[in-house]
């Protein structure tokens, strides 16, 4: 059987196809969903929504074209479907009705416009579109002109910006925009009426979304860091009312028409300039957010029950800083002290890593009709589940789980259907659904069956062992593809990043690969990693360098008591933390043939002051207070790599993306400079074009396909595999 097939290749990233954001209708009988292929000629992704009946069937395109298509979200009525696209330019949201025909443009913001959410009666869509101090009111709720883009070029090509603010680039960005997200308000017009204008609900110098309207339609909740403190510690959920359309203050928040040209004269901006500045006062003033969570820590989104009277919101106090195990907030809509559910040390949230993932981190958090449950996704040794949580404060209950990622889902109307993208280390990712009253699961796609069924896979097994203090420590052993008993092979230790993720029931292509060019592969999730409870995420804190580091020590030996993997030919690597750990592995042990760092931190110092969270993390992950004090700067400098790298001697390749601003590339710089300067060790620098710290997941897939190829020339070279 295994001689019909083949093994993985790079190249087969091409070809993979994903399935996301699964929307089923309102009376759950269709699913529309995300598919993105790779195109053949341009070799970039591209995004359509698809059609597939929840009973089964052969699943239909249902937008096409040479743009991307994305966000599809039904109507409270099941008939139109809103989503968001760019092929008019800028992304904007349309509409379409259920049974096809044209898309209709809904918006013409300037800056674009995204995450559209129905409001509970289908007669309008909030969304997020950026608003910056330059921007004039009359135009934001126009698309931007040639002329516009010309302008905006030449000023980023001959104007120096100053920059007042802290995070002034963010990975994902770059160098950020003066341009906050603001979310808006716009009537739904029925077919053939003119486009209705938006109304702006949320004002100030602040990045406003995860927005939920009230079941009354009233009120919508947001999160939004509405402080001056810009770290991941602060962010809170408001409520902010919604007045009548028709209202002076609604219309005080609507750009007014301007006569004449698209662009107005001198003259008539004058005439509106004192007009704008007084309707955007009134039109601030009474769309006055009020914050139900009080400035207390870290919360990410928040959903109005049923009966509009309480908003279950997750998040934490940062009791652990960033390592703190969300939980769920139980806030009355008409104020006072939350109720918390008790989490039961489980992870809520999907944080299992992965580096083809169709996009969306589980399943929406859903209340029940009844008002008596919550749902919501949480990580579990390796595995992201759905759980359902009794708001009597009971103990949860698994509703869908398996040795497998749920990655994003959404329940009918009735909450009696769930429809969800489910992917393992076998398997990208595919539409089910779930019967919540029969316990039943039915597969709805299978878009990379013909493809994976030409290729040969390995064998993995789970590991369960002890770390040398005792503590339980868990993870996978990958084979190689075409193992043999009595023979010896090469192995490779991954180690995720984070650290506050973790390695399970998902598909990595990297890894898929290294075992088809006959590598082991070993990956653990040592302390601080994610779904073993909140002692041991929060374990690593403090303590870089120490205990993580035995633990994947401890699990190589563990790996080496197996009888199969050759102690002379390991090999190690990691991105991000898993970076540090790999540049901290090669300074205290020689133990390793080959290895290879990822998107990596050597010195701490420095990186105080270059990611785009700025020194947070150095004071959360090391406990240091004031990193550029003496005894700030002595602590982190005595876990940095880079203190040590004149014991490298492992041969070791530095890979990087040049637009990388979480760990920005001088951290690469610096430990190939400093291991070339005691020329103990081959080492190269190798930094990847156009792409940021997120290449190996979602960066351009020719250049994840050339950073596969120097993987596998690197270890080939100096770890090399058995000889067919």
């Amino acid at each position: 059987m295994s001689e019909q097939k083949r093994r993985l290749v790079p190249e087969d990233l091409y070809k993979f196809v994903t399935v996301s954001d699964p929307q089923i209708s309102p009376d759950g009988e269709v699913v529309a969903f995300v598919r993105t292929h790779v195109d053949p000629e341009t070799k970039e992704p591209r995004s359509h929504i698809w059609l597939v009946p929840t009973t089964g069937g052969q699943p239909v395109p249902f937008t096409q074209g040479s743009g991307s298509d994305r966000s599809p979200r039904w109507s409270p009525d099941g008939r139109t479907l809103a989503f968001v696209s760019d092929r008019s330019g800028d992304k904007q949201i349309w509409l379409i009705d259920r049974h096809g025909g044209e898309a209709r443009q809904l918006t013409q913001m300037r800056h674009g416009a995204s995450n559209p959410v129905w409001s509970p009666d289908g007669r309008y869509l909030a969304f997020t579109s950026a608003v910056g101090p330059e921007d004039r009111r009359e135009m934001l709720t126009r698309p931007r002109a040639e002329a516009d883009r010309k302008a905006e070029e030449k000023r980023a090509r001959d104007e120096a910006r100053t920059f007042t603010i802290m995070r002034w680039r963010e990975n994902s960005v770059g160098i950020k925009p003066d341009r906050r997200a603001q979310i808006w308000v716009v009537p739904v017009p029925a077919p053939g009426e003119p486009l209705p204008k938006p109304v702006q609900v949320t004002w100030g110098y602040y990045d406003h979304g995860a927005v939920t309207w009230s079941p009354d339609g009233r009120w919508l909740a947001f999160a939004a860091n509405r402080t001056a403190d810009e770290s991941f510690r602060v962010r809170d959920v408001f409520v902010v009312p919604l007045p009548d359309p028709d209202s002076p203050a609604a219309r005080a928040s609507v750009a007014p028409p301007v006569p004449g040209a698209e662009e107005p004269g001198e003259e008539e901006r004058k005439a509106l300039a004192g007009r704008l500045e007084q309707a955007a006062a009134e039109a601030a003033a009474a769309f006055r957010p009020r914050n139900i969570t009080g400035g207390i820590g870290a919360f990410s989104l928040a959903r109005f029950s049923p009966d509009g009277k309480t908003l279950a919101v997750l998040g934490h106090q940062n009791e652990y800083q960033n390592a703190t195990q969300p939980k769920i907030y139980l806030y009355p809509v008409d104020g006072g002290d939350p109720r918390i559910l008790d989490h039961w040390d489980l992870e809520i949230g999907d944080s299992v890593g992965a580096d083809v993932r169709p996009g969306g981190r589980g399943v929406e958090v859903t209340w029940s009709p009844d008002g008596q449950w919550l749902y919501v996704p949480v990580t579990h040794r390796g595995a992201c589940s759905v759980y359902a949580f009794p708001v009597s404060g009971d103990r949860p209950q698994l509703l869908l789980g398996g040795r497998r990622e749920i990655s994003g889902g959404t329940f009918d109307r009735s909450g009696q259907r769930l429809a969800f993208v489910a992917g393992s280390m076998y398997e990208v990712g595919d539409i089910y659904v779930y019967d919540v009253l029969t316990g039943q699961e039915w597969r709805l796609t299978h878009v990379n069956a013909g493809l994976f069924a030409e290729i040969e896979w390995p064998e993995v097994e789970e590991l369960h062992f002890k770390a040398r203090d005792g503590w339980d420590l868990h993870g996978w052993l990958m084979k190689p593809v075409g193992f043999r008993e009595g023979q010896k092979y090469p192995l490779v230790l991954e180690i995720h990043g984070g650290p506050h993720t973790c390695f399970g029931h998902a598909f990595y292509q990297e890894m898929q690969l290294l075992a088809a060019a006959g590598y082991g592969v070993l990956f653990v999730n040592p302390r601080g990693s994610t779904g073993y409870g909140q002692a041991f995420v929060d374990a690593v804190r403090g303590d870089y360098g120490n205990r993580d580091y035995t633990d994947l020590m401890d699990a190589v030996d563990h790996a080496l008591t197996f009888g199969w993997v050759d102690e002379n030919r390991l090999a190690v690597t990691g991105g991000s933390y898993g970076g540090f750990m790999t540049n901290w592995i090669v300074t205290q042990t020689d133990r390793f043939a080959a290895a290879i760092t990822h998107r990596s931190i050597s010195n701490w110092v420095s990186f105080s002051g270059t990611p785009d969270f700025g020194p947070f993390f150095n004071q959360a992950q090391h406990k240091v207070d004031d990193p550029w004090s003496p005894e700030g700067v002595q602590e982190l400098w005595r876990v940095s790599p880079l203190a040590y790298v004149r014991n490298v001697k492992t041969p070791i390749s530095i890979m990087h993306s040049e637009f990388d601003y979480r760990c920005p590339i001088e951290q690469a710089e610096q430990f190939y400079m400093a291991i070339k300067f005691y020329g103990q060790a081959p080492t190269e620098l190798v930094r990847h074009p156009r792409s940021n710290h997120d290449l190996t997941r979602e960066g351009p897939p020719v250049l994840r396909v050339d950073r596969f190829h120097k993987i596998l020339r690197w270890f080939g070279k100096y770890c090399p595999p058995n000889k067919d």
